[in-house]
């Protein structure tokens, strides 16, 4: 599955239902549009999030999660969850959204100026992961993960699942285990 590595505190905020909006200075793949992506938090960190936020942001938050940050839970170099990105805009309306100075970007069009647009990836359905994978090096862009998002049919708990041990030939093998109820996901559930 393919994932994005994104710097804490946004992976975090991101997976957790709150940041709406990835900004970035390309665009995806037309084929990444309406695609769940994992999300990997860097190694490097943007900063705390009482220091990376601006004010309508903090405004937006709980005061709990302003003052103690994200949850402990989400460590650097780790897959923490997923998210679909379902479209790509400049200045969307959204809090987290980045905007471009469209008459700059206008004339850079011209060869004027060299301003370079920022694009809004829209996210939707997000989920954060009980258990994050840890110890996992990110790359730049979109990379392939050996890890696919999978859904327990007993429970309906999101989980990872590791790809590299799917060596048992036939259908009806259990292939995962719940870590949250225990059921053993057959290979036909998947």
């Amino acid at each position: 599955m393919k994932a994005l590595s994104v710097k804490q505190p946004w992976a975090w905020l991101i997976c957790y239902g709150i940041k709406d909006i990835e900004n970035r200075t390309w665009k995806p793949p037309e084929k990444m549009k309406g695609k769940r992506v994992l999300i990997h938090a860097s190694a490097k960190p943007a900063g705390h999030l009482r220091d990376v936020l601006n004010q309508e942001q903090r405004d937006a938050l709980s005061a709990d999660i302003c003052i103690n940050g994200h949850d402990d839970n989400c460590k650097p170099s780790a897959i923490i969850g997923s998210v679909e990105i379902v479209d790509c805009v400049i200045n969307n309306e959204s809090i987290w959204a980045d905007k471009t100075n469209l008459h700059e970007f206008e004339n850079s069009l011209t060869g004027e100026n060299g301003c370079i647009p920022i694009y809004n990836w829209v996210l939707d359905n997000p989920v954060l992961f009980d258990k994050p994978i840890l110890n996992i090096k990110g790359k730049l862009n979109f990379w392939e993960s050996k890890y696919e998002q999978i859904e327990c049919p007993l429970c309906n708990t999101m989980q990872l699942h590791d790809n590299s041990d799917i060596g048992v030939p036939g259908w009806g093998n259990p292939v995962h285990t719940c870590e949250k109820c225990g059921y053993a996901i057959l290979e036909s559930e998947l």
